[in-house]
């Protein structure tokens, strides 16, 4: 560098008994006072080269951010450069709209899997989503370690009627292999006009391989809500996607429900499984129907400011589409009925917020399987001709605190989805169920999962050795479900894994 040379040169001179200081020379003789006024010239020069040093680092530093901001103002014009060579150069032609695709999902994918480019079809779907109409075959699908897979399917569809089941992977749709594609280049492709065909190659677990069916797409209504009595004194709500109306859905249900038996309701079961998620309002909207008013629902964190955000038990945070608070329909009752909230690997997203809130809130208790751990969001930005993305800009946050991309929600009570010989329990310690509090020593043990050919089985044994009444498995070989009642019935304590 230039300030070594002269750090250097200086040494060198003050050697060769002289040193250069402007316009004249200094002879240095041997003698106290002629040394004493090196010695000050020396180290002057050598502050001096210091002052210089730093000037040119500075000078240098501020010339690399130059540099940084001319390179970043480049790339635009570098991508275009690019683009340009390869319309000019590929062997084949290209079509202008699908390079410009291809090239900004490429960009996207680099960042997350969520994160994607909608072109004009894509981006249609979307809105379509939201609203729950389209043409289609009725099932969910989702990605996993690269692959589509079947989440669920909705009852009295073509896919339900064809027999598709959760866990089922999709590898071809019409003879193209899926293979690099994303959820939404799947989804244009499965989705059409009513009474089309669409032929889809579907691998399933414990077969031996790869087989085709055809199925006559039909329009899908999606009904995200099923509310009834599941027996007696205790109200299933299934919910198997948040649309925009989900939550306005539910309470309607419920309240007619509360309103068509005098009977008194002892319990609540809220069924996630195999619930992708969806709109974030509706998931708000639900756990606010059961949590008390301004109860913490969900935070946001990320980069932007305007990503991040606190969602409570209020209208203003629930009420996005309407003015009128749907759920006023609810009687306060149901703010403290006894509550389980069904999760297994698949429920995600929204549904995951829901199951979150109203653990943390010690409202209910979670059982069932450790949660898919999709938990963050993604801003649909439109271009203004049709095409769009979809932006991954922040995280969820339970109340407490607990991230939940790519973690998930951990339930209280561990019950395997295949019959399993008891219930996992770690770390067990005394909360409450509804608004029902119970004491150290009634804290559940492990239960069993017992498997019955017959619709009616024993419930365990509740507090005091009494012996409930007989219950009703609604659903033939639902082992969760039916710790589900067991647990309301039995009025047994909530406990932490």
């Amino acid at each position: 560098m230039k300030t070594e040379r002269y750090q250097l040169n200086a040494s060198q001179r003050i050697r060769q008994g002289s040193i250069d200081c402007g316009a004249w020379v200094a002879s240095l003789e041997p003698t106290r006072h002629s040394l004493d006024a090196v010695r000050r010239l020396a180290t002057t020069r050598l502050m001096a080269g210091a002052m210089i040093a730093v000037l040119l680092s500075s000078t240098q530093v501020l010339a690399d951010d130059a540099r940084q901001k001319s390179i970043r103002s480049d790339a635009p014009k570098r991508v275009e450069a690019i683009l340009e060579q390869i319309k000019a150069r590929y062997v084949e032609p290209i079509d202008d709209d699908k390079l410009i695709a291809d090239a900004v999902n490429g960009v996207l994918k680099t960042l997350d899997s969520h994160s994607v480019y909608l072109d004009a079809e894509a981006f249609r779907q979307v809105q379509q989503d939201s609203r729950g109409l389209y043409g289609g075959v009725g099932m969910e699908v989702g990605v996993d370690a690269g692959a589509i897979k079947v989440l669920s399917t909705f009852e009295g569809t073509p896919a339900f009627r064809a027999g598709l089941q959760p866990g089922d992977l999709i590898t071809r749709v019409e003879g193209t292999k899926v293979d690099g594609m994303g959820l939404e280049q799947i989804t244009s492709r499965v989705r059409g006009e009513p009474e089309t065909d669409i032929a889809l190659t579907i691998l399933r677990q414990g077969e031996p391989g790869p087989r085709t069916i055809t199925l006559t797409r039909e329009t899908i209504q999606g009904r995200s809500v099923k509310a009834y009595f599941v027996e007696p004194g205790y109200i299933y709500v299934r919910v198997t996607q948040f649309q925009t109306r989900t939550a306005e859905m539910m309470a309607k249900d419920v309240a007619r429900l509360l309103g068509s038996d005098p009977a008194p309701v002892n319990g609540v079961i809220l069924d996630l499984r195999d619930n992708p998620g969806g709109v974030l309002s509706s998931a708000v909207g639900i756990s606010a129907a059961f949590l008390p008013p301004d109860a913490p629902i969900v935070y946001t964190a990320g980069a932007a400011t305007d990503s991040k955000m606190r969602l409570s038990a209020k209208r203003s945070d629930y009420l996005r589409h309407t003015t009128e608070d749907y759920l006023e329909e609810l009687p306060p009752s149901v703010k403290t009925l006894p509550m389980v909230v069904l999760v297994n690997n698949d429920s995600a997203s929204a549904a995951e917020i829901v199951a979150g809130a109203l653990q943390d809130n010690k409202r209910a208790t979670v059982l069932g399987t450790q949660t898919y751990g999709k938990g963050s969001i993604q801003v649909i930005i439109p271009f203004g001709d049709g095409t769009g993305m979809k932006l991954t800009t922040a995280y969820y946050y339970t109340p407490s605190g607990r991230r939940i991309q790519g973690k998930g929600v951990t339930p209280d009570i561990v019950v395997e989805e295949k019959f399993s010989a008891q219930i996992v329990v770690a770390d067990a310690k005394t909360v409450a169920v509804g608004s029902q509090a119970v004491e150290s020593s009634d804290l559940v043990k492990p239960l069993l999962c017992d498997v019955h050919s017959d619709n009616r089985a024993e419930a365990p044994m509740a507090a005091g050795n009494a012996p409930n009444p007989p219950l009703v498995v609604p659903f033939s070989g639902d082992c969760q479900l039916e710790q589900a009642l067991r647990l309301l019935r039995s009025k047994m304590p909530l406990v932490r894994s």
